[in-house]
């Protein structure tokens, strides 16, 4: 296999819109996109983690209305970042800009319900950007890989 062929290598996944079935299928992406890649360390945890996040929001919020949902997970890897898609085709919702701001100074007991799933998002990623595609919301997330 050539070098260029290897950058732009991936995985590219339908998930099922229901939430064990898809975490699954998640879980199982992230870890043959790690082994393909050789890619340790705390990436493919944090990477499962905010696509985790993602993926319960499409499935318990986006596509709970939707007669033919569709869910698509895409992973791959440009130079020493790894970039993450999630789609679904729900209706438009940019979580950066409309998902509450969590209020981290109260207690646990005392916080509002929501937006902590965001903020853990910006906090393990790079770059984390919202885009309305016709009918299809896509976050797209850039994570560092470790030296």
């Amino acid at each position: 296999m050539g070098g260029a062929e290897q950058e732009h290598r991936g995985i590219d996944v339908r998930l099922k819109p229901e939430l064990n079935t898809a975490l699954t299928a998640l879980a199982d992406a992230v870890e043959e996109f790690a082994a393909q890649e050789s890619i340790g360390g705390a990436l493919p945890i944090n990477l499962n983690l905010v696509l985790d996040e993602l993926v319960t929001n499409s499935v318990s919020y986006a596509l709970s209305d939707v007669a033919e949902p569709v869910l698509r997970l895409q992973i791959r890897r440009d130079g020493d970042v790894v970039v993450a898609e999630v789609e679904d085709n729900g209706a438009a919702f940019d979580p950066f800009k409309e998902a509450p701001k969590p209020d981290i100074e109260q207690g646990l007991d005392e916080r509002p319900i929501g937006g902590l799933g965001v903020f853990l998002v910006m906090q393990l990623t790079e770059t984390a950007h919202y885009e309305r595609d016709g009918d299809v919301n896509r976050i797209i997330l850039h994570m560092k890989m470790e030296s």
